[in-house]
């Protein structure tokens, strides 16, 4: 299962006053974030990614005391490894000479998740055939809560699948399953209990109809 880390937890990792098993498991993220962006990024030298992380924590931490980040409403895995690989891109962009800005600036990465067009409709497709346009952010804000309200394996695959973009191979590396095939068996269910509270909060909130 994975671990909770709270913001509150951050802010006293940051400050120095973490309770020991939370600095644990807040630390422990770097080895996942080292071993993701050496897998992804294999040009990249081993001091390369060690910048990387200290640049995304540094990202995260102004993220925290500026305000603009507040609540955690995905896991923090899902949330701290985005910052790594924008911060990764502006890397692999400056070492290419494209001047170009990564996907999300970290210094103004907020907990508002926007899902990639393309895939929000792939995801409403397994609960209704037509989507009107004047209902998509009602529809964007009911679809935050229900991924809130599921497992945090649920959690990790739905947001690393149709927020980050990352494929079943990225999302098994990254939480340990056995294969690709294992996260897709996975979001499969996933996906099914999504379609069980669609159904269930459509029909009490007339709002979404």
């Amino acid at each position: 299962m994975a671990k909770e880390i709270s913001i509150f937890d951050l802010k006293s990792y940051f400050q120095g006053k973490a309770e020991a098993k939370k600095k644990r498991d807040i630390e422990d993220e770097k080895i996942k974030a080292m071993s993701f962006l050496r897998n992804k990024f294999t040009s990249l030298s081993d001091d390369d990614i060690e910048d990387i992380y200290q640049e995304s924590l540094s990202a995260l931490y102004i993220n925290i005391e500026k305000g603009k980040l507040k609540e955690l409403t995905c896991p923090f895995s899902s949330y701290f490894l985005q910052i790594c690989n924008n911060q990764a891109l502006k890397l692999v962009n400056k070492n290419k000479g494209i001047k170009t800005s990564p996907i999300i600036e970290d210094h103004t990465i907020t907990n508002e998740y926007e899902i990639l067009e393309e895939k929000v409709d792939e995801l409403f497709s397994f609960c209704m055939t037509t989507i009107e346009e004047d209902k998509k952010v009602r529809l964007q804000l009911l679809v935050n809560n229900i991924i809130a309200s599921m497992t945090d394996t649920c959690k990790n695959i739905l947001h690393g699948y149709y927020w980050n973009d990352f494929t079943t191979s990225t999302i098994a590396y990254m939480y340990n399953f056995t294969s690709a095939d294992s996260v897709k068996t996975q979001k499969y269910k996933c996906i099914n209990k999504f379609r069980e509270k669609f159904i269930d909060l459509k029909k009490k909130n007339k709002i979404y109809e």
